[in-house]
């Protein structure tokens, strides 16, 4: 493991020590990787004594359950919203930037597991909030469930740069939220977490999304219509201030870049497709230097816990990189 590169995002929490220190693959513990001696550079308790003390066992692993849909609401004819019965103990788990879960039907085999972003959690109503864009089998596997899924979680990789929107450490800043598509649903979350102790706007671009649930979760509280403000402004909606723009526009890029020097963000996600994380991630590092940067963990995630490998990749000085536990380190 690269030390000084990557953390993993569940060293020190109620899931630590995972799977992975049961095979010598732990992320950050050198000895329960096999070495003699303790050189893990993890300033938090120490996950060896942890694993030795809890009887070389896992701690916590994450169980499925099922829960039940409460409400099932179609946006689009390929977009739907999901709000499920968790428990309120689960909807505070889920209620950080970056959670997501596993869904899959009650009739459906391990294989259709579906990792798939928390947008609002409900804590008062034990209820998480789940926006699914219909692609393929597995999305449309979920629309033949009537009743409950098979849900698994919480998982807390979804955002790459998580800890610049952690809300226990993010006070009386500027953050801006760009988001494309179906990259709203983290957005809104980290959003909701945030904006009681900061300034909190969005820049979206609606393709593949409806304006519809735009309203009903970034507009005026108990009323689904946004309150206009002037153009050059964006509109106002219950979280903050929302501007629409088509981030492959060249027209829009400029006044994305007005709009950055203007409010000069402490933070910003780009939550949208690689090409966008890579394009739009490039022109707010070039335009504001010092900005803390995050974006949506776009890695084929299969598993969450490290095991399968369908997120991992080798980099350059041959370490194997799990995407669905390792957050870089800032």
């Amino acid at each position: 493991m690269s030390y000084n590169t990557y953390d993993c995002i569940d060293a020190g929490t109620e899931n630590c020590p995972c799977y992975l220190a049961l095979t010598g693959d732990c992320l950050i513990c050198s000895r329960l990787q096999g070495k003699d001696c303790c050189d893990c550079n993890w300033r938090g308790v120490c996950i060896y004594n942890e694993f030795v003390q809890g009887n070389r066992k896992v701690s916590n692993p994450r169980i499925e359950f099922e829960a039940k849909i409460l409400e099932k609401k179609f946006y689009l004819d390929d977009l739907v919203i999901f709000i499920l019965d968790v428990g309120k103990g689960f909807a505070i788990k889920a209620s950080h930037p970056g959670s997501y879960v596993f869904l899959r039907g009650r009739q459906s085999s391990h294989f259709y597991d579906l990792p798939i972003s928390v947008m609002r959690a409900d804590v008062e109503q034990g209820t998480i909030h789940v926006a699914v864009k219909i692609i393929a089998l597995k999305t449309k596997a979920l629309l033949e469930e009537p009743d409950r899924f098979i849900l698994r979680g919480v998982y807390r990789n979804g955002i790459q740069g998580v800890g610049a929107l952690r809300p226990e450490k993010t006070k009386e800043k500027k953050i801006l939220f760009i988001a494309k598509g179906i990259g709203v649903a983290p957005a809104i979350l980290a959003a909701n977490a945030l904006r009681f102790r900061n300034k909190v706007d969005f820049v979206l671009d609606t393709e593949k999304i409806s304006t519809e649930l735009i309203s009903d979760y970034l507009g005026e509280k108990g009323n689904h219509d946004v309150k206009e403000m002037k153009e050059e402004n964006g509109i106002i909606g219950e979280l903050g201030v929302i501007k629409y723009l088509t981030l492959n526009n060249e027209q829009d890029r400029r006044d994305l870049v007005r709009l950055l020097k203007k409010e000069n963000y402490d933070c910003v996600g780009v939550l949208a497709s690689d090409y966008f994380v890579d394009t739009i991630g490039a022109l707010v590092r070039r335009t504001l230097p010092e900005v803390k940067l995050a974006n949506s963990n776009n890695f084929r995630i299969c598993c969450g816990e490290g095991i399968c490998g369908a997120c991992s990749f080798v980099n350059e000085e041959g370490d194997t990189i799990r995407m669905c536990k390792c957050q870089r380190r800032e």
